[in-house]
């Protein structure tokens, strides 16, 4: 073996330590990559999109998907009762942080651990676990879509615009969303109702293999428009078809509705790109280790009126000049409704660690 000129020796072995001091010893694993984990009622385009919009987000803010970051979806197929078991089952395989769009399976999340820090974007079932301040009294924050009930309010006062000739306002209720069980928030909408000389008629449905069933009811009862309260946007497009089936008009909270799905009217919720861009920094931050206490929760409210002239040819119907002249989106007579999203690509489903032998 040749010799190594003393003039050398001093650098190969710098040049050797470093290469030790970075490279791991024999055998050991890599640091595995931070869980984040999605649970949803089913599979929303989108909440695909949101999700693919924080990847973005956290990639911008200088995170890796590339062994450093892992964002997991999981839903429960359309199922609620599904969710608890769910979320039981990720909260056990211990992720970084727990993410959520809706009230549903936030509700599951915040059931099943008291412990890991849960960020919320879109659910507005925070009330009891904020202080006056919207900072976060438990292990949940985020962003959230209309605390003080708007969401729910301002669709009935559109709808009552639109029909004010109407006698009998139909509202179709999910029987597995624990803020429709609520009877006192409905209080508000059940006076705007009784001051123009109508009647509230509820209606509630369980999953999607109920809201058929729930829609041929609303007919029966001779409504003559219908509010859908505020819920998955899972359930959109089902919404969608069944009022036109039955021919009754109807109006949603989200856009997607009447953008998307062919819905008459919608009323609130714009999209996820501010709110899940939003909701990123919130994922941020905790990852860095701020406390939750330390993020106060972010009340965003976004809404828009979008009259589809389409559907209203489709059933019939007559809208008020007044209330199309007010509109930020008009869908006119045979114009398609929108495409799929592009980036709506599904995302990596839950993977349980494996067992150490």
């Amino acid at each position: 073996m040749p010799s190594i000129p003393c003039g050398l020796r001093p650098i190969l072995i710098a040049a050797l330590a470093a290469l030790l001091a970075t490279s791991p010893p024999a055998g050991a694993q890599t640091a595995a990559p931070r869980r984040i984990a999605y649970l949803g009622t089913g599979p929303s385009e989108s909440v695909r999109v949101c999700m693919n919009q924080v990847r973005r987000a956290l990639q911008e803010s200088g995170w890796s998907f590339d062994g450093q970051l892992a964002l997991e979806w999981n839903d429960a197929g359309n199922d609620p009762a599904q969710l608890t078991p769910m979320a039981q089952a990720i909260v056990a395989s211990r992720p970084d942080i727990l993410i959520a769009t809706e009230n549903m399976p936030n509700e599951a999340l915040m059931k099943a651990t008291q412990k890991l820090p849960i960020v919320v974007m879109g659910s507005t079932n925070l009330h009891h676990v904020l202080d006056a301040q919207l900072r976060p009294l438990a292990n949940v924050t985020g962003v959230s879509l209309g605390l003080n009930n708007q969401y729910a309010i301002k669709p009935v006062e559109v709808l009552l615009q639109a029909f004010p000739t109407a006698r009998r306002i139909g509202m179709m209720e999910n029987n597995d969303q624990p803020g429709h069980n609520d009877g006192g928030s409905v209080g508000p909408i059940t006076d705007m109702v009784r001051q123009i000389g109508a009647e509230l008629v509820r209606v509630k449905f369980s999953g999607e293999a109920g809201i058929a069933n729930a829609w041929d009811e609303l007919a029966g009862r001779k409504v003559d428009a219908v509010m859908i309260r505020p819920d998955t946007s899972t359930f959109l497009g089902e919404h969608a078809r069944q009022a036109q089936r039955v021919g009754l008009p109807a109006i949603a909270h989200n856009s997607w509705f009447a953008t998307r799905y062919g819905g008459l009217l919608s009323y609130g919720a714009v999209g996820r790109v501010n709110m899940c861009g939003r909701g990123a920094r919130y994922i941020d931050q905790v990852l860095r280790g701020r406390p939750l206490a330390e993020l106060p929760v972010e009340e965003l409210y976004e809404a828009a009126l979008v009259v589809n002239l389409d559907a209203a040819q489709r059933l019939g119907v007559t809208l008020p000049p007044a209330l199309i002249a007010r509109a930020d989106r008009l869908i006119q007579p045979g114009e398609r409704t929108l495409a799929p999203r592009a980036d709506a690509t599904p995302l990596p489903p839950f993977q349980p660690p494996a067992r150490a032998r």
